[in-house]
């Protein structure tokens, strides 16, 4: 089985990347979309469709803590 690795979309600094699996005669076989850490290059999570992995993305952003940016309360 072979794979190619196609780099769809970068959502705030998260590379999205479309990984698609030929079996030996060279049919797709699967499709899926990666979410690789902005630090790390690691997969994060895998998703059926772009749009999902781009949800992926957001939730985990807006989840993130926001550092104290100096501002007088």
């Amino acid at each position: 089985m072979r794979s190619m690795r196609i780099a769809e979309i970068n959502v705030l600094g998260y590379n999205i990347e479309r990984v698609d699996e030929y079996d030996d005669v060279g049919l797709l076989r699967s499709m899926r979309h990666e979410v690789l850490c902005p630090q790390t290059g690691s997969v994060l999570a895998s998703y059926t469709t772009r749009r999902a992995a781009e949800r992926f993305v957001i939730a985990r952003e807006l989840r993130r803590p926001v550092a104290n940016q100096g501002l007088a309360a």
